[in-house]
């Protein structure tokens, strides 16, 4: 493959994870880094050394943890527990939901390709040959909630202490020199004759063997959403330093956070769709991946996929119907299923010979997909290159806005409320206050 061709590829599948805001981290961590550094940059500049070190520390230490943190931890578990109890890690426990429906499909369907995932549906109610007082299923069920709970307390209680660190840091380095100079009064005092006046991670099994773990409502979300679970660790975060924070500066974290919160979680979505609202007005649709619109087949699968949901009437099923639909599809081959999973709506078994029914499929985001297909399919012929060069600027001009708004807008209005709140003064008032005592002292000598 040329050189070109590989750069191509990368960045279609950049752009693809860069516009994913629903379920990805890829955006936050783009947006995430670029604001660090313009932080960083803007406090060195305004606020002094001390105050860009104490931002470093902490925007970079905590972004590595809050982005990186769970997903470690759930890799080095899927690598290590799941193997040893002869599990299939990437089995999604919300199949169970449909667990013999999808038995009935595996044990029924002609592809041969399916045997080994059926063996895993057709096993899950017996015992586990390693952990015999367990059946497989109630250990998918305990393991991914013991994913779930470690990976996040593990990587809240590291953001706490790493938050603390930062600002050990800066009063350690004063308090040293501080101490420097008290052991220089004193050793000239002493040297003149004068005295001087000293001054909880659960277990990962839950009950016995035949207890079922629920999970419904707001657990749900946070721990099938990568998003919903990182969200956990900002509230930690947020809370750890406004708890930690010194006086005079309390305001600034919370206008902090309140950026981050917003244009991380609350507006990133919203953009998404607005931009997606007015490409449909230019007619210039773009709901649909990147990894398709950028496809050098684009024109074709797109007509391919459209015809064949048409033909078999798959545009006036419901969600259940639709999933079953696909579900039972043995021509993995066929330009529907191939467009389905270049999307991300499924995913096709390494052999590439069936779809793989351990990964979840969203019954509702299937269903938008159809639709967005049959909406592409509209203006594909004439409107192609203006679906990939809109596709391009909404993905990047929504990493933009949050990236410059958490970057340099909110550094630049704290700043602003420093020198409002302290007579002009641009420096963190902790610090300062901190640097004061060091003035002091020196003035005393």
């Amino acid at each position: 493959m040329k050189i070109g061709s590989i750069i191509a590829n990368n960045s279609i599948k950049l752009l693809s994870g860069l516009s994913n805001n629903n379920d990805s981290i890829l955006p936050m961590t783009v947006k995430d880094t670029i604001s660090n550094c313009a932080i960083v940059a803007t406090y060195k500049s305004k606020g002094g050394k001390d105050d860009a070190r104490e931002r470093a520390i902490e925007e970079f230490g905590t972004g590595a943890v809050w982005l990186f943190g769970i997903p470690t931890i759930k890799a080095i578990i899927n690598k290590t527990v799941y193997p040893l109890l002869n599990l299939k890690s990437e089995f999604d426990i919300r199949l169970l939901k449909k667990e013999d429906e999808i038995k009935n499909i595996l044990n029924n369907s002609n592809n041969a390709s399916v045997k080994e995932i059926a063996d895993v549906f057709n096993n899950l109610d017996k015992q586990n040959p390693i952990l015999k007082n367990f059946t497989n299923k109630s250990l998918y069920k305990g393991l991914f909630l013991s994913k779930f709970e470690i990976s996040t307390i593990a990587s809240a209680i590291l953001l706490s202490k790493i938050i603390k660190y930062k600002q050990k840091t800066t009063k350690n380095r004063i308090e040293k020199e501080i101490e420097t100079k008290k052991n220089q009064i004193q050793y000239n005092r002493e040297f003149l004759g004068k005295k001087v006046k000293n001054s909880n991670v659960y277990n990962i099994f839950k009950g016995n063997k035949d207890k079922n773990v629920s999970f419904t409502g707001a657990l749900d979300l946070f721990m099938y959403n990568p998003i919903a679970n990182t969200s956990i660790l900002d509230g930690v975060i947020t809370t750890t330093r406004l708890k930690e924070a010194r006086h005079g500066e309390r305001k600034e974290v919370a206008l902090k956070e309140a950026f981050q919160i917003f244009f991380i979680y609350a507006i990133a979505k919203p953009t998404q769709m607005l931009f997606e609202k007015i490409g449909r007005k230019l007619k210039v649709p773009v709901e649909l991946d990147p990894n398709v619109i950028f496809s050098k087949e684009a024109k074709d699968e797109i007509k391919k996929a459209s015809q064949y949901i048409k033909q078999n009437g798959l545009n006036k099923l419901n969600e259940n119907e639709l999933l079953n639909k696909i579900y039972t599809t043995n021509d993995v081959k066929n330009p529907l299923i191939q467009l389905l999973a270049k999307n991300g709506n499924i995913e096709l078994a390494k052999n590439q010979k069936s779809i793989n029914y351990l990964k979840y499929v969203d019954e509702k985001e299937l269903k938008k997909t159809i639709n967005n297909i049959l909406e592409a399919n509209k203006n594909v012929d004439k409107n192609l290159k203006g679906m990939k060069a809109y596709k391009a600027i909404s993905v990047l001009s929504n990493i933009a806005i949050g990236a410059l708004a958490m970057g340099v807008l909110q550094p630049m209005v704290n700043i602003a409320m420093r020198k409002l709140l302290n007579n002009g003064d641009n420096r963190n008032p902790a610090i300062v206050q901190q640097e004061q005592r060091l003035k002091e002292l020196n003035e005393n000598i």
